[in-house]
């Protein structure tokens, strides 16, 4: 965890210094930094380790994957990350608040699946009633929610992502019911949040083995849910805005009393606004 070392890990089980990694006479060796929680390969906690194959490393609780990899392979992975970039940001130009509702989040959700390279997805937004909803899901738009609802629960109540590539290997999602029966291999489930406020979550999830969301994966699906949440949210903008104004010319007549519906639509819309509306930040934050 210290800003001085070469790969930090922020995570509370990982010690600031906690192990060295080095290569000398094209071999690999770790060694463990008097770490609290320890370093472990293959389950077993090593001081100082010849790394001559694949292996899965635990720090602390942060569980890494140590692999050789060629120079080409390295080239080709720049390479694929580029256009992976470059897709990314002619998708997200794509999402504009003037389309449609429907046709709008079914390219939020058609965008999601592209980066993550998922075959299921859902975009689940909250309705006046609270409730949060299954608008859009693909393959189909049946409407129902066969995804994993704890993790949607979880990213609701943290308003963080939750990116798991190795379900299997995770103690708490591994033995769910709905992971299990659906033979789900990798998930992420990202919130829409506008301001301090979640309206909604992107969730995806594959049952293709060995499926990986790399750090660029990550970074690419919290970009595009952030500018997804701000198109979403200003598309429900203009459209509260379009039902206020319908409202308004009949209404607009001197001498008459104030129209309680009319009231309570602009008691719902105006704190929108404040809290919405306030800020056009570039992180996509607010609208």
């Amino acid at each position: 965890r210290d800003e001085a070392c070469s790969l930090r890990v922020n995570d509370p089980s990982v010690s600031r210094r906690h192990a060295r990694l080095v290569c000398a006479d094209q071999t690999w060796r770790i060694s463990d930094l008097a770490s609290k929680n320890g370093t472990r390969i293959r389950g077993r906690t090593v001081d100082l380790h010849q790394l001559t194959e694949e292996a899965w490393i635990e720090f602390g609780d942060v569980l890494a994957a140590f692999d050789f990899v060629s120079q080409q392979t390295l080239d080709a992975d720049l390479t694929r990350n580029g256009a992976q970039w470059q897709t990314s940001m002619q998708l997200s130009q794509h999402l504009k608040p003037t389309l449609e509702p429907e046709e709008l989040l079914h390219r939020v959700l058609d965008s999601f699946l592209n980066v993550a390279d998922c075959e299921r997805g859902f975009v689940m937004l909250e309705h006046a009633s609270g409730e949060l909803i299954p608008d859009v899901s693909h393959p189909s738009d049946s409407g129902e929610f066969q995804g994993s609802r704890s993790v949607v629960q979880k990213t609701l109540s943290s308003m963080q992502p939750i990116v798991c590539s190795d379900i299997s290997l995770d103690a708490e999602l591994g033995p769910q019911p709905s992971i299990v029966s659906g033979a789900l291999r990798a998930l992420a489930c990202l919130p829409l949040l506008v301001g301090d406020r979640v309206i909604g979550v992107l969730y995806v999830d594959s049952q293709r083995p060995g499926k990986q969301f790399t750090e660029l994966d990550i970074e690419l699906l919290q970009a595009l849910a952030e500018h997804a949440a701000l198109v979403i949210g200003v598309s429900r903008l203009r459209e509260n805005i379009v039902d206020l104004s319908a409202m308004l010319p009949a209404k607009m007549q001197r001498g008459t009393a104030p129209d309680e519906s009319l009231v309570r639509k602009l008691e719902e819309l105006l704190p929108q606004l404040a809290n919405d509306g306030s800020g056009g930040h570039a992180s996509g934050r607010g609208r």
